[in-house]
């Protein structure tokens, strides 16, 4: 998985993954999921299932677990959200690609 820099708050650059495969589905920024509650999520997240968001950075943690990060397309605060860096992370078996 290869790593791109991907511009943040005040210009500073952070590392997030160009792409990811995860059980034969490729997740990239930018590209629209639709949010849906998996069984280890919390109230919040069944609250925003059957929302469309956008893929904003993908994350790799230490244990290799993905990590997407997104906004949520209909949120009225999706700009001031992504210029501040503060994003919803959702599991890839938490979305449904568009």
């Amino acid at each position: 998985m290869a790593q791109a820099p991907r511009p943040g708050p005040g210009g500073d650059d952070y590392t997030g993954e160009a792409e990811v495969t995860v059980d034969g589905v490729t997740f990239r920024p930018g590209e629209s999921v639709r949010l849906r509650a998996g069984l280890d999520g919390t109230a919040h997240d069944g609250m925003l299932a059957g929302r469309r968001a956008t893929i904003e950075r993908i994350l790799i943690d230490y244990d290799d677990a993905v990590h997407l990060a997104v906004t949520v397309d209909d949120d009225p605060g999706q700009e001031l959200m992504r210029e501040m860096g503060r994003y919803l992370f959702f599991k890839p078996h938490e979305v449904e690609p568009r």
